[in-house]
């Protein structure tokens, strides 16, 4: 007995494309949430002086809790900017792919300040 080409495998599993407020809460995730933590991490362990960004850096020095504070408010206005935007963002073609490539750009940065603070921290 032949099976129908649409039968699918017993251990297959199907994707689905994410939806836009999914995007939206991996990008505020992401970018909010892990860049934050994985900052001060590499912070702690690195010093501040290894950070790029020179308002960032600042706040380090002077008070590490106002990087969460910044990060925290910039990232829930541009998560709430989106998701009034809705209509508009997803009349860009490409606009899932642009979402994504934003998400996984804020992933490499939380990767890239974790690696700094777990090699500073070996060190």
């Amino acid at each position: 007995m032949s099976r129908p080409d649409h039968a699918s495998h017993p251990l297959s599993v199907r994707l689905r494309k994410p939806g836009y407020v999914e995007l939206v809460f991996s990008l505020v995730l992401v970018w909010g949430f892990g860049d934050a933590l994985s900052t001060l991490f590499a912070a702690r362990f690195a010093g501040p002086g290894l950070e790029a960004n020179p308002w960032i850096r600042t706040l380090l020095i002077h008070e590490p809790l106002l990087v969460i504070a910044l990060k925290m408010a910039v990232v829930l206005y541009v998560g709430v900017v989106l998701l009034e935007c809705r209509d508009l963002v997803e009349r860009v073609p490409l606009w899932r792919a642009w979402l994504l490539s934003i998400v996984a750009l804020g992933a490499a940065v939380v990767v890239g300040n974790t690696y700094v603070g777990l090699a500073a921290a070996a060190a």
